[in-house]
């Protein structure tokens, strides 16, 4: 017995080995199947076993890499040889992700990276099981200048208060603001008190020459809506 559990971790190891070869070879890193690259992130984890199957499961059950990293962690536990080591390396991943878009948007005008922007907005809020309010201001061109969640509330509704956006915009010498809110329900169709705030938000910051951009809800599985494109914001005119 003990000579079989000897020979399963040499070859393991070799697996382990090639698998990760591969990787640093390929040129295009995006072409390396999810679950060899799932299985890349569980071996630094998990040591001295096969973690493709594990990989294979949990793709199965969350359909995507970024849902796997994401998912909460009591639900992680519940997989044969996930231990808190694992869950830890799958949020700092997440957390990496965060401050490398974070980076991002504070470089580039958010317009010409939406697609981040939304990336980091998932990131931020889409598995949050209550409501979270944030607010990223921006500057003259439209870069990130700081991002608050300055309220939570409860799995349905969150407080928000126009007024004080307004002044904390003025403070940080922000043009323009975007706010972000999750629904816990993963459904993105706005509510009638978010349309409400939304329109006393438009009429509060552009009292105050504050730029409204966009009221963006995020729901589950990167679903996101947006007011702007809804036709719901009417934009200053320059």
């Amino acid at each position: 017995m003990k000579q079989t559990n000897v020979k399963n971790v040499a070859l393991n190891a070799g697996h382990r080995e090639r698998v990760q070869d591969r990787f640093l070879k390929m040129p295009d890193k995006e072409l390396m199947a999810d679950y060899e690259f799932l299985e890349l992130i569980l071996m630094r984890a998990i040591p001295r076993m096969d973690v493709k199957p594990l990989a294979k499961e949990l793709l199965k059950k969350y359909n995507s890499i970024a849902a796997v990293l994401m998912a909460p962690p009591e639900e992680l536990m519940t997989f044969k040889y996930i231990k808190q080591s694992t869950v830890s390396l799958f949020q700092m991943i997440v957390e990496a992700n965060k401050r490398l878009l974070k980076t991002e948007l504070k470089e580039n005008p958010v317009l010409d990276k939406w697609d981040r922007l939304i990336d980091y907005c998932c990131l931020c809020l889409q598995n949050e099981r209550i409501e979270y309010f944030m607010v990223l201001y921006l500057d003259t061109r439209l870069r990130l200048i700081q991002m608050d969640i300055p309220q939570n509330g409860t799995t349905d509704r969150v407080s928000i208060y126009p007024r004080e956006i307004l002044k904390k915009a003025l403070n940080l010498g922000a043009s323009s603001v975007v706010i972000v809110h999750n629904h816990p329900s993963g459904q993105v169709q706005p509510s009638p008190a978010d349309i409400a705030i939304t329109q006393e938000l438009y009429t509060t910051l552009m009292a105050g020459n504050i730029r409204f951009l966009d009221h963006l809800i995020i729901g589950s599985g990167r679903k996101v809506y947006s007011f702007s494109a809804h036709g719901q914001l009417v934009q200053k005119s320059k």
